[in-house]
């Protein structure tokens, strides 16, 4: 198994490589906006040809798109490591298909991304500034997002995330606004828009204060979509009642904020009361199926982006296996209606995650050091929560530091030693990061840790995994793509993110070539990356 997820990694590799070599080559794509720099795919062809061997081409009438928010290609590999090594078995999203692709991912200005313009990118199929949601800096809107074009063919929109339903990511599905912090207003246009399934956290911006909530309208934005037709369910218990064939609408919000890392709706009783994400994709499916002219089904990990932003190793593996299997009941779905195109990809990378480590001798078996070099993400199999709750836990019980030990060992399974005890408390735990050294390295630390202690616990944590860092926040890192149905075949290649967009809509429409590359004229390039077999 470790074999065969390494072929697929070095075969991502590969088209990168070939890619920046070959740059007058082609992929066996239609999309004119993603050709490297080359000729146009069959000029010779007449446009009654094309049209032919476009009419044979299979429509996506259902899209579902997948985004492993901050999960790049390290990401996906590292959890893949911890499944093979803890569960026995790959995930299975990296070999689903053939259809292997790289993207880039800057925003307007800015080589480094943030969520939202990555979003627009993918959603909208334009660039723009950071923070701004599908509209440009001087208050334009080039294009509709792709789920009001669905919408507007008669086709239902869903949009499920682990985070606030407002968040960057879910809200680029249905929001135009200058900055994604405004997130009182975001949830006034989601209900404007009328998603027909939307699934997360963020209660606090549909609530007014006096009920708890961040609204200072004094509006119940869960009252105004009930009077919309929506059933609204709050819990994991309301979700899995809900019944598809009297449900037409349905709005589901589990959390004050964001929801739960996977690992501590798992393991912690107070989070156990939320759904996971495949309970909601199953349901939203559900639902979305019942429209005989199709969908489009957005679905985001998005707490795989908040576990690499604070280094928390076990936190983030968990969350991208739970992605997985989101992207199971997609699958099994897709089984059913072969009409259904699933693609997954991220909206780019966090943390400028490096596994294993070594600076020499590496390939040395005679040093008798080879294995210390090597990853070992079994090292937080027996962790049981993830450091902010336990981080929060010990604070807020005002805890000794050997009562503080004693938890963080039974939360952990294992033994912390002396080095690891002296850098958990050479700083109060509940202090910002003041440390010179650090600062110098990770100039904006306070800005995605909240204490001393999260930082010492996720330091020990990647210690022990045999795994390095380069930022808190986001790279420039490519991000890859897979591509399951119809129309699949568009998504091979290295482009651009915001090249998905065409994509999929020349995938709804069977509006592309599918063809072979060896009908192109140039030098033509295929990828050498073959699925794995389980």
């Amino acid at each position: 198994m470790k074999n065969t997820h390494t072929k697929v990694a070095i075969g991502l590799i590969i088209i990168a490589v070939t890619l920046s070599v070959f740059t007058a080559g082609c992929f066996e794509s239609s999309s004119t906006t993603s050709k490297i720099g080359v000729n146009e795919i069959s000029p010779t062809k007449t446009n009654t040809q094309l049209e032919s061997v476009n009419a044979k081409a299979p429509k996506a009438k259902n899209v579902i798109i997948f985004i492993g928010d901050g999960m790049g290609i390290n990401q996906e590999y590292l959890a893949n490591r911890y499944s093979e090594e803890v569960y026995g078995k790959n995930l299975t999203f990296p070999y689903m298909t053939n259809n292997i692709g790289l993207i880039t991912t800057s925003s307007l200005g800015n080589d480094v991304t943030d969520s939202a313009a990555a979003a627009v990118a993918l959603f909208s199929g334009y660039k723009t500034k950071n923070r701004m949601l599908n509209m440009l800096p001087n208050g334009t809107i080039p294009k509709k997002i792709i789920s009001e074009i669905f919408k507007e063919e008669g086709k239902s929109v869903g949009i499920v995330t682990t985070t606030r339903i407002t968040h960057a990511t879910p809200a680029a599905m249905y929001a135009h606004i200058r900055d994604r912090g405004e997130e009182d207003i975001i949830a006034l246009q989601m209900l404007k828009f009328e998603p027909t399934v939307a699934l997360g956290g963020g209660a606090e911006y549909f609530l007014p204060e006096n009920e708890g909530g961040k609204r200072k309208d004094g509006i119940n934005l869960f009252e105004e979509f009930k009077k919309k037709g929506y059933v609204v369910v709050r819990n994991r218990e309301e979700l899995l009642k809900v019944d598809p064939s009297k449900t037409d609408k349905l709005l589901g919000i589990f959390s004050y904020s964001h929801m739960a890392y996977e690992i501590d709706r798992e393991n912690i009783p107070e989070y156990q009361n939320q759904p996971s994400l495949a309970e909601m994709t199953e349901k939203a499916l559900e639902i979305l199926s019942k429209n005989p002219k199709g969908f489009i089904l957005m679905v985001e990990g998005g707490r795989i982006d908040h576990g690499y932003h604070t280094h928390d190793i076990k936190a983030a593996v968990v969350d991208v296996k739970a992605f997985d299997d989101a992207i199971k009941v997609a699958l099994e779905f897709q089984k059913k209606h072969p009409d259904t195109l699933i693609i997954v990809t991220a909206d780019h990378e966090t943390g400028g995650l490096s596994i294993g480590r070594g600076t020499c001798s590496y390939a040395d078996s005679s040093s008798g050091n080879v294995k210390s070099y090597k990853e070992n993400v079994k090292a937080v199999k027996n962790i049981k929560c993830s450091v902010k709750y336990l981080v929060n836990k010990i604070i807020e019980e005002n805890l000794s530091k050997e009562e503080a030990v004693k938890l963080i060992e039974k939360m952990w399974g294992t033994k912390l030693t002396d080095d690891e005890k002296q850098l958990l408390f050479k700083y109060p735990l509940d202090s910002k990061i003041t440390d010179k050294t650090i600062l110098d390295y990770y100039p904006r630390v306070n800005e995605y840790l909240s204490n001393w202690g999260e930082y010492a616990l996720t330091k020990i944590e990647s210690d022990r995994a045999r795994v390095y860092w380069t930022a808190y926040g986001h790279t420039q890192n490519p991000v890859a793509v897979w591509a399951k149905g119809p129309g699949d075949v568009l998504f091979r290649g290295y482009y651009d993110n915001t090249d998905i967009y065409t994509k999929i809509l020349e995938a709804s429409k069977g509006e592309y070539h599918n063809t072979s590359c060896t009908e192109c004229t140039g030098t033509c390039i295929t990828a050498p990356v073959a699925a794995a077999t389980h």
